[in-house]
């Protein structure tokens, strides 16, 4: 059994609609897609996942009719856009309009699509599947993958990902179960069925992660997958939700503690417990299954992997932050909570720095060669040295529901369509509590926000290119 997705920015969708629908006529175009096969861990079923990298314009000359219900064009186009992706071990979507509104494959589409793919698989010897898309005037798509077979295969899920998130799948909005009757009141049944269909990641189980947690676990989210690599202690017994004393003296994965509780609370969820750090090959399949992951980490190694993700994969990453320096005398420098969102069109992580270099490389130096780390820090040639930050519970929760509000906003634009912001900072510390929205800025020639040399890439060795 296959699962087969499709992941586009919104920036490429608008750009295929204007391309598409320029008139009354049916048209068509290309769309290069990276690939990503993932091992489903809560399934066991394989994804094959399509991620929309570059559209490619197919010129007026190559049609040779267009009408508002069909068109023929040469396969010169679709031909050459294949050899680019043979090379790159990339799939060809062939996308084309129904300007008469019906989202639906014809039977002339049927014909027109499997003597289309027939050449990818004879004359390239390729067994890779490609993608068939159509698109309405509304500028929704629906979509089947083709393997060699050439029998078309219906995609499960088409995301679509900007300052809104969008899913699309053939099982609308169902029954919603009776714990969740106020949420439905507030968003609608819809979105509540929305949240029902998404795989989603915390990365970190303390103060803030614990916190992000339960409120997912509690608004609907049914496949939730927690990724940490530490054990309870008492430092966290003030601030991570659900923690005990008992769990601390014997040392518990922060995974298993948590895990429990929430599985205790009684709602239907399917739940992952990954005990190891997210940049290790142990915790890769069920990152990359994730279709939005949180960020509630405070180590730069961590963060980086989820700030390359975000960008290959095209999996949206809300990462968290609470900033709190005391004056030595009175008073605060920042006492800041902040949900910034990471993505393909925003500024990355190490852009805005919240990411840096030197520190990461100490974090890789202390987990691969501890004793090498421990004489460099005597040396003086390690910074960023560990150094436990203030912390309470209080506001770290606060920082949670910031989080889990933003993604609220993705899906269902309670704040209004222009409502979404890509980082928000809380000062805590000033009598109003006001939210600050920084823009960011990218550096020039920044391989992932700047010249996006990697959106949509997906698989590759090594992987997100992390040797870079």
């Amino acid at each position: 059994m296959m699962r087969y997705t499709f992941t586009i920015l919104d920036e490429h969708r608008s750009a295929l609609q204007n391309i598409l629908f320029r008139d009354q006529n049916e048209s068509a175009a290309l769309i290069l897609c990276g690939r990503a096969k993932i091992i489903d861990p809560w399934t066991g079923v394989t994804e094959e996942r399509f991620l929309a990298r570059d559209i490619i314009e197919i010129p007026e000359s190559a049609f040779t009719k267009r009408t508002p219900v069909g068109l023929t064009w040469s396969t010169t186009p679709f031909y050459n856009a294949l050899k680019s992706a043979e090379a790159r071990d990339f799939a060809v979507a062939a996308i084309h309009s129904h300007p008469t509104g019906l989202l639906d494959f014809s039977p002339d589409d049927d014909v027109a699509d499997r003597e289309l793919f027939q050449i990818a698989f004879n004359r390239l010897v390729s067994d890779r599947p490609h993608l068939a898309l159509i698109m309405d005037s509304s500028g929704r798509i629906k979509g089947r993958a083709y393997e060699s077979n050439l029998e078309p295969s219906e995609l499960d899920l088409i995301r679509v990902i900007g300052d809104r998130w969008r899913y699309f799948y053939e099982n609308g909005a169902q029954n919603t179960r009776p714990e969740f009757d106020r949420q439905v009141r507030a968003f609608g049944r819809q979105s509540t069925h929305d949240l029902g269909q998404l795989r989603v990641g915390v990365v970190g189980c303390g103060g803030t992660g614990s916190a992000v947690a339960s409120l997912l676990a509690r608004i609907g989210i049914r496949r939730l997958a927690l990724f940490d690599f530490d054990r309870v202690d008492e430092t966290n017994l003030n601030r991570m939700h659900y923690s005990k004393r008992s769990d601390a003296n014997l040392g518990r994965k922060k995974v298993d503690v948590l895990g429990e509780a929430l599985a205790g609370i009684g709602l239907s969820i399917e739940l992952l417990r990954i005990s190891s750090y997210i940049e290790s090959p142990s915790a890769r399949e069920a990152l990359k299954s994730c279709d939005v992951v949180f960020g509630c980490t405070d180590d730069h190694l961590g963060r980086n992997t989820l700030n390359r993700l975000a960008h290959f994969y095209l999996t949206p990453v809300i990462d968290l932050g609470l900033l709190i320096d005391p004056r030595p005398d009175h008073g605060y420098d920042a006492f800041d909570g902040r949900a910034t969102v990471v993505q393909p069109g925003y500024p990355c992580q190490i852009c805005r720095g919240l990411i840096n270099p030197d520190i990461m490389l100490a974090e890789a130096l202390r987990r691969q060669d501890p004793d090498v780390y421990e004489q460099r820090q005597r040396a003086g040639y390690v910074i960023g040295a560990p150094d436990p930050s203030p912390v309470v519970v209080t506001f770290t929760t606060e920082v949670a529901a910031m989080g889990v509000n933003e993604l609220f906003q993705r899906m269902n634009a309670f704040r209004g369509e222009h409502g979404s912001a890509s980082e928000r900072i809380r000062r805590f510390h000033q009598v109003k509590d006001p939210d600050l929205l920084p823009a960011g800025k990218r550096r020039p020639g920044c391989k992932l926000c700047d010249r996006r040399m990697y959106d949509g890439r997906g698989d590759m060795t090594p992987f997100l290119d992390a040797a870079t």
